[in-house]
């Protein structure tokens, strides 16, 4: 933590607050020397009494890429982004494992919030006495609106301004007064919260930022500095502060990341944990492996399903899981006939077998999923649910109809359609979900499916061409409400031709600009569930799956929250206390519960020490086996035998999960 140097004088100050500054309230006090350094001590102190005092590595196959930048106004990815929320601040958060409701976005650097009744207006008050890493400069209206005029000049091709269109949302941004800012909109947005709290929204420090101007460009962007860390980031306001980056020949090694104490939340005690240290892996197997041999304490990475499998059977490890943000869905190509015609498409919905899917090709590692919106945000339903999978009936029924383009269709006349998936990776498991797709389609007796496929690059020309019949596609949000989703049933994009054919287009974006426009939870629900029906009536994309994230920890890690904002939130990461790992510490831990009264008999502290005794000899002996089976058999079954009624439950869970790990490593 730098220290301020000495107290200026009123002369100097004066000429300081009466210099050239160009912005409207960029006046950045200057307080006494020590009222700011005896503040900055306290909430150091503070920090360091409610927080563990430990570092968490974790390991990741992640990376900031070939663009090397933690800058809102370029980065674009989910890591970038994760380390932008771990290292710097937006005007609010969304509540930890919600669904991103009214009521789920909490004060951050702003204490509270309102919107105008035609939902163009919303001002924000904003929280005092919160000062970038210089400990003299307090954060303060003119520095929001910096952050959004800088973004949003910028405007990155490869950025998420331009691409989340902010230009097209957000007119101006105001200076109301020093801890007062009105935000200005072109339309009413009723997501406007959940943009203001995804990455891209998150206030920068202008000192390393470019600096106070009203003009920018791309060149202003900040990227990796070699051997200046702080150069190399503009965010100073979040829980941590980077403190490390290393790279060799362009590609991540290493990153620090070390309690701020200047965050506004540090007296509470956050972060938890002190130190955080990112360490990158070239692939998820060497990954596995460092979290397997406790090189690392958490482990993020698309794991692979054999891997997520393997880990949730090994005692040593906690594998976490919650719901994520991704999803996949089918496309039907509505200028080719007779796929212009909702029945032929309710057909082929009805004919699908999602559960089948999920369990035979993810191992129920993926969700089913009969809405756009998928579970754990606001407005999910249910609704495709009306067509049911693997209902051949309904199919067999709608496609035996002569009035159909080609039809009537049965076993004798199928309905014969091209089913595309991309074959490069992009997507997971792709061609074992055509298969799957191919054979459930197929059961119904009356379609016929070819499948085709091709690398990403073509198979997105093709989509641009629109000559894919039926294809499989993808979508991850940029910000966390439903608003990001609904749009994808007639997204001009997938070219599908839907707002041209569809009978019920109309009446859908009706109702999805209803929902957009009002502020009211309760609205919006009932407007996206009649988006849905009107979806499921005209089927232009069908929903089929959603995507589960995970971590793989030590069994000691807690405050580990995964959900729909897929971002590891640092900030409430710690650990216990480590379980005993061999017989020598699952002793001295028994004689410690016996005197803590975790176990309320001597005898029985005596009577399960005994027993390892008897185990350490059998291991000094090369009688590992024997050893192995005096845990087993004897130790655990005693603890289990007295769990909850001379030893507490929690007690019995620490010595069974200890005797267990000695045990597979002996």
């Amino acid at each position: 933590m730098k220290m301020r140097g000495k107290a200026v004088s009123g002369l100097t100050l004066t000429l300081l607050l009466t210099g050239v500054l160009t912005l409207a309230f960029n006046v950045q006090p200057v307080k006494a020397n020590w009222t700011r350094t005896e503040t900055i001590y306290k909430l150091a102190r503070a920090n360091a009494a409610n927080q563990e005092e430990t570092t968490l590595i974790i390991g990741t196959v992640d990376s900031t890429g070939p663009e090397s930048t933690l800058d809102p106004a370029q980065a674009y990815d989910l890591f970038g982004w994760e380390i932008i929320q771990n290292t710097g601040c937006t005007l609010v958060d969304i509540r930890p494992g919600s669904s991103a409701e009214a009521e789920d976005f909490l004060p951050s650097l702003a204490t509270s919030w309102s919107v105008s009744l035609d939902g163009l207006t919303w001002d924000f008050s904003l929280r005092q006495g919160v000062y970038f890493d210089d400990d003299v400069t307090e954060f303060n209206a003119s520095h929001v609106k910096y952050s959004f005029d800088r973004s949003m000049s910028i405007l990155s091709p490869d950025g998420p301004q331009l691409n989340m269109e902010y230009d097209a949302i957000i007119d101006s941004v105001e200076v109301v007064s020093k801890y007062e800012v009105k935000f200005n909109l072109k339309m009413s947005f009723s997501p406007f919260l959940a943009l203001m709290a995804c990455a891209a929204s998150s206030i920068v420090n202008p000192q390393y930022a470019g600096g106070w101007k009203t003009e920018w460009s791309v060149d202003d962007i900040v990227r990796y500095s070699e051997g200046d860390v702080r150069a190399s980031t503009p965010m100073d306001l979040g829980p941590y502060k980077l403190t490390k980056w290393a790279q060799f020949v362009g590609v991540d090694q290493e990153m620090w990341l070390e309690a701020n104490p200047n965050y506004w939340n540090a007296t509470n005690g956050y972060p938890k944990t002190m130190k955080i240290v990112i360490k990158f892996y070239a692939s998820s197997s060497s990954l596995r492996t460092a979290i397997e041999t406790e090189d690392v304490d958490i482990a993020r990475a698309r794991f692979s399903k054999w891997d997520i499998r393997d880990m949730q059977e090994d005692p040593n490890l906690k594998v976490w899981d919650g719901s994520g943000a991704a999803i996949q869905y089918m496309v039907f190509q509505e200028a080719i006939p007779p796929l212009n015609d909702s029945r032929v498409r309710r057909a082929i919905t009805a004919a699908l077998d999602r559960q089948k899917l999920c369990e035979t090709v993810f191992f129920d590692q993926k969700i089913p999923v009969y809405s756009i919106v998928p579970e754990g945000i606001m407005g999910h339903t249910d609704a495709f649910g009306v067509l049911g999978d693997a209902n051949y009936t309904y199919t067999k029924n709608i496609l035996n109809d002569p009035t159909i383009y080609g039809g009537p269709y049965d076993a004798a006349n199928k309905l014969k359609i091209d089913l595309w998936y991309e074959s490069s990776g992009h997507y997971p498991e792709s061609e074992e979900q055509a298969i799957i797709y191919k054979s459930s389609l197929e059961a119904s007796g009356v379609i016929e499916v070819t499948l085709e496929h091709a690398v990403w690059p073509i198979y997105r020309q093709n989509r641009n061409e629109g000559n894919m019949e039926v294809f499989i596609y993808g979508w991850f949000p940029d910000y966390i409400d439903p608003d990001n989703y609904a749009f994808l049933y007639y997204a001009v994009w997938l070219n599908h031709h839907y707002i041209e054919n569809g009978e019920h287009y109309s009446e859908m974006k009706a109702a999805y600009d209803a929902a957009r426009a009002t502020t009211d939870d309760s609205e919006r629900i009932d407007l996206y569930a009649e988006v849905d029906d009107y979806a499921v009536t005209d089927c232009p994309v069908v929903p089929l799956w959603q995507g589960k994230i995970y971590a793989v920890t030590k069994p000691s890690v807690q405050g580990v929250y995964l959900d729909i904002t897929e971002t590891l939130q640092m900030w409430y990461l710690y650990s216990t206390p480590q379980s005993p790992r061999t017989i020598g510490e699952l002793k001295t831990e028994i004689e410690k519960c016996g005197l803590e009264g975790e176990i309320d008999n001597q005898g029985i502290v005596r009577s399960l020490i005994a027993k390892l005794n008897v185990a350490q000899k059998l291991v000094d002996k090369g009688k590992v086996a024997e050893a192995k089976g005096i845990l087993k058999d004897v130790f655990i079954r005693q603890v289990q035998n007295l769990s909850g009624i001379c030893i507490t439950a929690d007690a019995a869970d620490i010595l069974i999960q200890a005797a267990e790990y000695i045990r597979s490593h002996l």
